[in-house]
């Protein structure tokens, strides 16, 4: 009876712990597709504005209604090869009508896709139809497999052809190789096309019947060699709520019994499949089914042990009580190992918190960075040529009043006003630009508010939008890194611009207000507004209440970011209809009395 109930322990403790790895492992696992997904999507849409862009380009036009001229065609593929050199597309090419390639980024490396009639691809058709398509196939003259991405070029009269980007998806099958994961793409055909596999590509997930496989192979998909029709996976079946597939590769890591989860990527009619090994999560089963045959076979040899012991009370009270002493001290053992599984399960939720911390914080430090050189550059190349305008306007003023023409002396200087704003504008670029190692600092809120402005007075200008700023009658001085109060400030101004775009009315409020020891900016608008959901959200990162292409979702968690470590905060007020309100609070280092002024 003993032996019987610790086998069914065992067998009951084998099967909990075997599903509930499994579910944890394809949680895990769709976790991870989900990321890869996002990557994946990452890589096209870097992509994606590249045929647009060719189809509205005079040269591409010029070169598909004028297909005889030759200027025409050298003018179009000079074009497309110094849009690829920017891009870093694998191809760039325009079909004519017939879909015949008339221009091409690599129109002079050997061998060239000019000339090809790619009419057969569904890209050319369904981009000749819809107005845009997207379609993954193997390269017929390049023998190298890509994306291709394709848009309908329209003249005044009709369709004059198409245009399209080819996407070498390499990059993302190395991103993959180096998670380690067991990673594969499979297409409408159930053919693998990307994987961390090489061996997979272009090998069906399970064999292919012989009468679909002729259909497919005149689709011209994978290349003049086909598909190798030997499929990946031997059998499939479900078990305990998850997908199970038997594998036989040509090494151990694609060959035994693996968990299958799948991520269906509609966009594109693939799915995203993930091969777990089944053998080190049954090993983790019968690990924890040995360990509950043991604690059952403890449990019955203390129950066994009890019972002897009370039938021998009377003669062995001492005993009896040393028995229970024992229990008591394997209980607080399994207390205690009880508290120590409770702390690891903690630590680990803790480690992988900190570790998407790290990962996020990372990719907006390369972002940053990145925005960061470009102004710089920007600054530095503006920079030179206005000093020079300056020495050369200063030289023609002085010659203007050597001989005596006020005219001339009136216009150079007011060249020279231009040139001084123009000359300041570099230099709040250059500051603003500048890397800045510590986080500390004082700011007189006057000049950031100044700079600020300054940096965007174009678009407000651009935007017919009014400034009302009324500068403190006291000179406030606050523990804050004045470049980064500039960032907020800027983020601040340029967001509450595109609020009030569209708006009939457009004012735009700042105020200064000293509240105890501390200072407050507050900027209002006179834009739509936000609902309360959309309020409740506003400083996350990535989320965005603007059109699709007009930002990122980065500017307010960044700026609320930059605040909360320098001791202060971002607070947001809106109605629907009636505009919003950030108020940003800062510790107040000093204040200095000065004559109030309005601007």
């Amino acid at each position: 009876m003993a032996l019987l109930l610790v086998l069914v322990v065992s067998w009951a403790s084998f099967e909990v712990s075997l599903t509930g790895t499994i579910k944890d492992a394809g949680a895990q696992a769709q976790r991870r597709l989900a990321l890869f997904d996002r990557t994946l999507e990452t890589i096209i849409e870097r992509f994606h504005y590249l045929p647009v862009a060719v189809s509205q380009a005079r040269e591409a036009r010029q070169a598909l209604e004028q297909p005889s001229d030759v200027l025409a065609i050298d003018a179009a593929n000079g074009f497309l090869s110094k849009l690829n050199e920017t891009a870093g597309a694998s191809e760039i090419f325009l079909m004519d009508l017939e879909g015949r390639v008339v221009a091409a980024s690599n129109w002079w490396a050997l061998p060239s896709i000019i000339g090809t009639d790619y009419s057969f691809r569904p890209y050319f058709a369904e981009a000749m139809q819809r107005g845009r398509a997207q379609y993954y196939a193997f390269g017929i003259s390049t023998a190298v497999p890509g994306y291709f991405i394709s848009e309908r070029v329209d003249g005044p009269a009709g369709p004059l052809g198409v245009a399209v980007t080819k996407i070498n998806l390499g990059e993302i099958e190395a991103t993959w190789w180096r998670s380690g994961e067991l990673i594969g793409i499979a297409d409408v055909n159930d053919v693998v096309i990307l994987s961390t596999r090489p061996d997979w590509r272009y090998r069906p997930l399970q064999t292919i019947p012989s009468t679909r496989l002729n259909s497919i192979a005149t689709q011209q998909r994978y290349g003049e060699i086909g598909i190798d029709n030997t499929g990946i996976i031997v059998d499939r079946w479900s078990s305990r709520g998850a997908e199970m597939s038997l594998l036989k590769g040509g090494d151990p890591e694609t060959s035994g019994y693996f968990l299958v989860e799948t991520l269906r990527l509609p966009k594109h009619a693939w799915r995203l499949l993930s091969f777990t090994p089944l053998a080190p999560l049954y090993s983790s089963a019968l690990i924890m089914a040995l360990v509950g045959g043991l604690a059952s076979a403890a449990a019955v040899l203390i129950a066994v042990l009890f019972l002897q012991r009370r039938r021998l009370l009377a003669q062995r009270l001492a005993e009896h009580d040393r028995l229970e002493q024992r229990v008591a001290e394997r209980t607080e053992d399994l207390h205690a190992m009880n508290e120590q599984l409770r702390a690891e399960i903690a630590e680990r939720v803790r480690a992988e918190k900190a570790e998407r911390t790290a990962r996020d914080s990372l990719v907006q430090a390369a972002k940053l960075a990145s925005l960061g050189q470009a102004l710089a550059g920007v600054a530095h190349e503006v920079s030179q040529p206005v000093a020079a305008l300056a020495t050369h306007l200063a030289s023609a003023s002085l010659m203007a009043r050597t001989r005596q023409d006020n005219e001339m002396v009136s216009i150079l200087g007011t060249m020279n006003r231009v040139v001084d704003r123009l000359s300041a504008l570099t230099g709040h670029l250059k500051t603003f630009a500048r890397k800045e190692t510590r986080s500390g600092g004082r700011a007189d809120l006057a000049t950031v508010i100044a700079n600020a402005l300054d940096l965007t007075d174009h678009k407000l200008r651009a935007f017919g939008i009014d400034v009302d700023y009324r500068r403190p009658h006291t000179k406030m001085m606050a523990d804050v890194n004045p470049v980064h109060l500039e960032q907020v400030l800027i983020n601040l101004f340029a967001n509450a611009a595109d609020a009030m775009e569209h708006r009939p009315v457009r004012v735009l409020s700042i105020r200064v207000e000293h509240r105890e020891d501390a200072a407050e900016i507050s900027v209002a608008d006179t834009g739509e507004g936000m609902e309360a959901a959309e309020l409740n959200n506003i400083f996350d990162p990535f989320y965005s209440t603007k059109e699709a292409g007009r930002g990122l979702g980065l500017g307010l968690s960044i700026s609320y970011g930059l605040m909360r470590d320098a001791g202060g905060a971002i607070i947001a007020q809106s109605r629907l209809g009636r505009g919003s309100v950030f108020t940003v609070r800062l510790p107040l280092s000093e204040t200095i009395e000065v004559a109030g002024v309005t601007a």
